[in-house]
């Protein structure tokens, strides 16, 4: 059987090689020549991803067996497209919308699951109206857009005003929208759908950044929460997903929570960034989430096996601003072995500064463990260790 994978991205080689290992001769599609995803398949296509007459045509051409659509929101409904017009299995058109439209995914969804209240804008004098009305903070968001491109929280007119236009530059149609601004923390959802049934297999407590309350610094999984307050994030994230449509697919959610009601911020139909789901889901449930996906949208008839807990962080590494000199420690945590990957955006001579969204992190480490203490502990040791030496 032939997949057809939407991109060849860094993050996306790890599906491309699942599919290569359980059989599948995987075609690439990227605009780039040069992307990682080329040596990743067996083939390699250039094509612009959002050109969808142009992949259908190149998927009937090679007698695509499977779509996948993986990392990225903007490949989802391509995807879906592609689905429809050749009858695959796989999303849909509209399930693809709910997941990639922000407010159809709010407009779905009311009355089912707590949600801030939200309203779709087209000019700063409507979100501040809104805001009069709901009171601050209040959060504006592209409806289309992630990696919180474009998502700003802000706490007064003033603040709204100059961050509208920089989040309709984001803005496909010229709206977005605005939120009320549910206080307490956040957490993540990573879940599978197979034939219309969700199961949650792993949860993260989420800490951001004191200068950006909009870009996550830390994912610890599991939460540290009551049995009350998980099986209420289980419940909620079950009645999303299921309620959007999803079928045979991977799910990447947002909560809020207050006291134990998880508020939703958004849901995706893809994995979350950063090896979440490549690396981190496997280790902390024991399910391999894109096996048991190829596998069903190949047509085999499968189950989910039995569960693990255990335990892991993704960590965002946080240095201060300035122009790098050196780095030091870095080699010496590899040695270690605190971590199942650690990896810098920078390097000697690059001018460093506070990430003003998810692309311009620093650099993360993904540490696995049995449990938290243990992890954390390793969190800990990485943080001593890694330092950065300024000019």
């Amino acid at each position: 059987m032939r997949a057809l994978c939407l991109g060849g991205s860094v993050w996306q080689v790890d599906i491309i090689r699942r599919a290569r290992e359980l059989g599948l001769e995987t075609l690439v599609a990227d605009i780039s020549p040069d992307c990682p995803g080329r040596g990743a398949g067996h083939d390699f296509v250039q094509v612009d991803t959002n050109d969808r007459d142009a992949l259908v045509a190149l998927a009937r051409d090679r007698r695509i067996d499977i779509v996948l659509a993986e990392q990225t929101d903007r490949v989802v409904p391509v995807a879906a497209f592609i689905n429809d017009a050749l009858r695959l299995r796989g999303l849909r058109p509209n399930v693809a919308e709910r997941f990639t439209d922000k407010y159809a995914m709010r407009r779905a969804l009311r009355g089912k699951v707590p949600m801030p209240p939200f309203e779709e804008v087209a000019t700063p004098e409507a979100a501040l109206a809104f805001a009069r009305r709901h009171g601050y903070p209040v959060v504006l968001k592209p409806k289309r857009a992630q990696s919180s491109m474009g998502v700003f929280k802000v706490d007064g007119p003033r603040a709204l005003s100059e961050s509208f236009p920089e989040s309709m530059a984001q803005s496909h149609d010229r709206k977005i929208l605005v939120e009320g601004f549910i206080q307490g923390p956040e957490i993540t959802v990573e879940g599978l759908c197979l034939k219309s049934r969700f199961q949650v297999l792993a949860v993260s407590e989420k800490e951001h950044y004191s200068f950006n309350a909009c870009v996550a610094r830390r994912l610890s999984y599991p939460p540290r929460y009551s049995e009350i307050r998980m099986a209420n994030i289980v419940k909620t994230a079950t009645t999303v997903v299921e309620s959007l449509g999803l079928e045979d697919g991977i799910s990447h959610a947002e909560y809020r929570l207050q006291g134990d009601i998880p508020y939703l911020v958004e849901v995706a139909a893809r994995g979350g960034g950063n090896r979440i789901a490549s690396f981190i889901v496997p280790h902390v449930s024991g399910v391999d989430m894109y096996e048991l996906l190829i596998r069903r949208l190949r047509g085999d008839d499968v189950a989910m096996p039995s569960r693990k807990h255990r335990s892991a962080v993704l960590e965002f590494l946080d240095f201060a601003p300035g122009t790098v000199k050196a780095v030091h420690g870095l080699e010496e945590a590899r040695a270690e072995g605190l971590a199942r990957e650690i990896q810098l955006a920078f390097k000697p001579g690059d001018t460093i500064l506070q990430p003003s969204d998810d692309r311009r992190r620093l650099g993360y480490a993904i540490v696995l463990g049995e449990n938290r203490d243990e992890v954390d502990a390793r969190c800990a040791r990485i943080t001593e260790l890694v330092r950065v030496e300024y000019v």
